[in-house]
């Protein structure tokens, strides 16, 4: 008989029974000269097949970019160091002088 009282068996969330999402692809390549990309969700394989598929149907992967070459910041001639300013490419010298100053020499980048 019931008393009032309500059983209920354990639920498991479904989230527990979902599978597993696959990762996240994205593909750059160019075909007969146009950049396109290509996005979408996947295993490992699935990433083999698509680039093996583009390749067969003659795309390439993007050229290269050149590494960029970064300008070293300059030193003061002094001191040998340097610091960058709060004005963008500007550089100074952070030393302290024996008289409490601070050195005065600036650079530009």
């Amino acid at each position: 008989m019931n008393n009032g009282t309500l059983t209920v068996a354990p639920v498991t969330p479904i989230t527990d029974k979902q599978p597993t999402p696959a990762c996240n692809i994205t593909v750059h390549v160019t075909l007969d000269g146009f950049p396109i990309e290509i996005s979408g969700q996947g295993k490992a394989d699935d990433l083999r097949a698509l680039v093996a598929r583009l390749k067969a149907i003659g795309a390439e992967p993007p050229a290269a970019m050149p590494a960029k070459t970064e300008k070293s910041a300059p030193v003061c001639p002094e001191h040998g160091t340097a610091k960058p300013s709060k004005k963008p490419g500007s550089y100074y010298c952070p030393k302290s002088l024996p008289d409490g100053g601070y050195c005065r020499w600036t650079g530009k980048a």
